[in-house]
């Protein structure tokens, strides 16, 4: 089932096809959550998000953690430059947005999958950080932030499906009474398919063979994620990779960006609004 509403800039979120409703956002079990819809003006594509969940019952503990998947080559400047001007005040930022919504989170880590272009860059092409529990360790965050560099790629597709991959098997928080399990994908280029003989020695055996065994995996009730706490958020171009999640993947929203253009259309703003949303 797909739910429509009216945030510019997003393509549809596709909701499993055994409910009639959306996974729970934070609400008691049980209850019924809807997306708004308005009409879609005349030659625009159809636009969509996450519904907007009620704040969760009192006295339960909330955990949320989130990986976010950048894209550190050349052309990305852009977007690192914000993400790093703003990695220090992270959490009050993510709290403001929360708190505005009618949400609240006992516990929040945030960890980073940096990606290039594995035939490019071999073993620089993935860096993983650890999870940084915030607000304690936001400056440990930041430093990692700082650290990157916007640079290598090779060609325009870069290696994105393969951090998902390494996100998805995070060492997500088994605290709390409710969890959300939140990737968030930052890239302006179309994404490699996967092929198993360029995965670097230390990553092998935790990214799949192709894209369908991805799917597998984001997928399977069993995995790694919870069907009722996964949530993947795409800055990317509507290319391939991308266009391929968004079209058959649940829980996920789309803001299609600028091929090449480094995100420069994507304000800070709108990516802590889509965190919110996604809580």
């Amino acid at each position: 089932m797909t739910n429509t509403a009216s945030n510019p800039g997003e393509t549809p979120v596709r909701e499993p096809a055994a409910s009639s409703t959306p996974p729970e956002h934070g609400s008691a079990p049980g209850a019924a959550e809807a997306a708004s819809t308005s009409a879609v003006d005349a030659g625009e594509p159809e636009q969509t998000s996450l519904a907007a969940p009620p704040p969760a019952p009192r006295g339960l503990q909330y955990a949320v953690d989130i990986v976010f998947c950048v894209d550190v080559t050349g052309s990305m400047t852009p977007i690192l430059d914000q993400v790093k001007a703003n990695a220090l005040r992270f959490y009050s930022d993510v709290q403001e947005n929360l708190t505005a919504k009618g949400k609240n989170i006992d516990e929040l880590r945030v960890r980073v999958v940096a990606f290039r272009d594995i035939a490019a860059d071999g073993d620089a092409a993935l860096a993983e950080s650890p999870f940084y529990e915030l607000p304690g360790q936001q400056a440990d965050f930041s430093v990692f932030v700082n650290d990157l560099a916007a640079e290598g790629g090779g060609d325009a597709p870069e290696s994105g499906l393969e951090a998902v991959a390494l996100a998805m098997t995070s060492p997500w928080t088994t605290r709390g009474d409710r969890r959300r399990q939140v990737i968030v994908v930052w890239t302006d280029q179309p994404a490699h398919p996967l092929d198993a003989s360029l995965v670097p020695p230390a990553f092998a055996g935790r990214i799949p063979a192709d894209f369908s065994a991805l799917t597998d995996v984001w997928e399977d009730p069993q995995g790694p994620l919870a069907s009722s706490s996964k949530r993947l958020i795409l800055f990317a171009p509507d290319s391939p990779g991308w266009s391929d999640i968004s079209g058959v993947w649940e829980n996920v929203v789309h803001h299609p960006s600028q091929a090449g253009g480094g995100l420069s259309d994507i304000d800070y703003g709108t990516i802590i609004d889509s965190i919110g949303n996604s809580v």
